[in-house]
């Protein structure tokens, strides 16, 4: 009988422990900041926000108190509308008091979708220029984030490993918190997040770089 009941706590202690490494190893964790308040309160917000897979969802009140709306571009769009993506919605991107028209698009690149965003004054007609025979009205904006296929190095903060980057797709999602504006960023590969401030043309100020725990 003793023996049986040393066999019992002995599976309960392993299963405990094993449950506790596995939840160990999900989520994201700081790597490096310029601002430790922010990227703490950015961290927590997605530890909440996460499914069953540990892959953020987006869907916290920070990301959805911007608003997106399709856009409705003239001439015969693509079939594949999840391969073929324009949003639009106000915001002050670089949070100089002034709102801005921001659209995002996705498109997909030889399999999965890589996401864009371009920047105008909130008045422009440039969505109203643009087809989908002719999106140059678009993308002649010099404010934009544009890099599919391309690199996004993490540079800004010394760390061991000074060739990470975010490569080739990428997944752009601008959020809301305490008034200031700020996006998100990341890669296909989701090993690594970086929270940065929009300053004009394609310039970015990275403030964390946050790294999934399971690489």
């Amino acid at each position: 009988m003793q023996l049986m009941k040393r066999l019992v706590f002995s599976v309960l202690i392993v299963t405990i422990s094993a449950g506790m490494a596995w939840s160990g190893e999900r989520g994201y964790q700081l790597v490096a900041s310029r601002d430790s308040k922010l990227c703490a309160r950015v961290l927590e917000a997605f530890r909440e926000d996460v499914d069953d897979r540990g892959r953020l969802r987006y869907r916290h009140e920070m990301f959805r108190q911007i608003v997106w709306k399709p856009v409705e571009l003239k001439g015969q769009g693509p079939k594949m509308r999840r391969c073929s993506t324009l949003d639009k919605a106000l915001m002050d991107l670089d949070n100089d008091g002034q709102q801005d028209l921001v659209v995002k698009t996705t498109f997909c690149m030889k399999g999965p979708p890589s996401d864009s965003l371009y920047v105008f004054p909130a008045d422009s007609p440039a969505l109203d220029q643009a087809s989908w025979q002719d999106l140059s009205p678009l993308l002649a904006t010099n404010d934009k984030f544009e890099r599919t296929g391309g690199t996004y190095p993490l540079t800004s903060f010394p760390m061991k490993n000074d060739s990470s980057a975010l490569t080739a797709l990428f997944a752009i999602h601008p959020f809301l918190l305490d008034g200031v504006t700020y996006v998100s960023l990341t890669d296909a590969r989701g090993e690594w997040i970086v929270i940065a401030r929009y300053l004009r043309g394609e310039r970015f100020e990275d403030l964390c770089y946050l790294r999934d725990s399971r690489f």
